[in-house]
């Protein structure tokens, strides 16, 4: 799986606090598949989620360009792969969004 999003912010910061955002919303919306974010740097992250006992994880990486999110997904869920990538994607890019027009 993989995603990346071209934020044109102006600091690694404001894009990180898109990701944070973007995790919030995803916390909610995936509660039951006990979803997990954990900063490993200032600008490097763990994100994970749990389905049908498997756990999907993935890194994510802000740049001062781009926020990419790589991972392996299991066997059984690459049938899904897109979707989730598309998900993924919609999510963080309206956060970019929202970042863009000041309201965050």
């Amino acid at each position: 799986m993989k995603y990346v999003a071209k934020h044109g912010l102006s600091d690694r910061a404001r894009a990180r606090a898109v990701v944070e955002k973007a995790y919030e919303a995803y916390r909610v919306k995936l509660a039951d598949h006990n979803p997990s974010l954990t900063w490993k740097s200032e600008h490097e992250a763990s994100l994970g989620f749990t389905v049908l006992g498997k756990t999907i994880a993935a890194d994510i990486h802000v740049t001062t360009e781009e926020v990419r999110i790589e991972g392996d997904m299991p066997f059984l869920f690459r049938p899904f792969q897109g979707k989730v990538e598309k998900v993924l994607g919609e999510e963080i890019e309206k956060w970019i969004a929202k970042a863009k027009a000041g309201e965050i």
